[in-house]
């Protein structure tokens, strides 16, 4: 008993943190998402999908009763995604028996504001993205001494 509520209690945690590892493919009409996204992050998504690379796994929160579900994570490629016509799309469900999580999560209250994705979450991954680079060539020029 004690491990099963352990288990519910860290699944959406699970699910959250191993998007891919839970992902089903749902229909887009079945989905909502805020529409407060930086709209540079929806078009770099897009030209991603363009170039026919995919895009990682959105985590979404299922209503408690209805086959529909909010987005909590992923709303500038959800929106990309729709923008471009797909008609499923790649997500990981985490169950919300109550309720709470979903109506927070579509009501908007869990999504970062345009301004704080614009000025902190678009520079954070832009650095994250040159570390990595450097990282790289500083791995590989020392393998090739």
């Amino acid at each position: 008993m004690r491990l099963s509520l352990i288990n519910q209690t860290l699944e959406p945690i699970n699910v959250f943190l191993n998007p891919e590892k839970h992902k089903v493919k749902i229909s887009v009409k079945k989905i909502t998402a805020d529409k407060k996204v930086y709209r540079k992050g929806v078009e770099r998504y897009k030209a991603i999908l363009e170039s026919g690379k995919d895009l990682p796994t959105i985590v979404v929160v299922k209503h408690p009763e209805k086959d529909l579900y909010t987005v909590l994570d992923g709303h500038h490629r959800f929106w990309a995604l729709k923008e471009m016509k797909v008609n499923k799309i790649k997500c990981a469900v985490i169950q919300d028996p109550l309720g709470i999580l979903f109506n927070l999560t579509k009501d908007g209250y869990l999504q970062p504001t345009v301004e704080l994705t614009q000025h902190f979450v678009v520079p954070l991954k832009r650095f994250e993205e040159q570390l990595n680079e450097f990282k790289e060539r500083s791995f590989n020029s020392f393998t090739n001494s």
